[in-house]
């Protein structure tokens, strides 16, 4: 396993602990809890899913994967957070739990596919002559 997958795996558990242990008004505690919410969850995300960032390079991968990064954190966020709100039932430490369990799952379990392997398709025979007898050299004329 990678380290930016352990990373992902801790990052939410770091954030709950710093919300949990620090004072309210904290920059620290602030801070953390943005970088967390915006990247974390999203990055998690589209590094489970496979995003199409890896067959492109340079500027352009670092800017779809972070633009995926940021809307899929906050899509997550809203989708963990508005449950809370209708049902009464919102903390910050609630929310956080959640996110972090789902960043923990997400970057833990492996790709949708990952462990199949593809077969190789078969070459197509080149010469049109031995295509239907089964054999790999033309016939020879006796």
């Amino acid at each position: 396993m990678t380290p930016l997958r352990w990373g992902l795996a801790l990052s939410g558990w770091v954030t709950l602990a710093v919300v949990t242990f620090l004072a309210d008004v904290t920059v620290l505690r602030v801070t953390v809890t943005t970088v967390f919410v915006l990247v974390c969850p999203g990055l998690a995300a589209s590094r489970w899913a496979g995003s199409g960032a890896a067959r492109l390079t340079g500027r352009t991968a670092a800017l779809e994967t972070g633009v995926l990064t940021l809307t899929l954190g906050l899509s997550i966020a809203v989708l963990v957070v508005e449950p809370l709100f209708l049902s009464g039932a919102f903390t910050v430490t609630r929310a956080l739990l959640v996110l972090a369990a789902l960043t923990s799952a997400l970057a833990l379990s492996p790709r949708p596919g990952a462990g199949r392997r593809r077969e190789p398709p078969d070459a197509p025979d080149a010469d049109p002559r031995t295509a239907d007898t089964g054999r790999s050299e033309p016939p020879t004329a006796e």
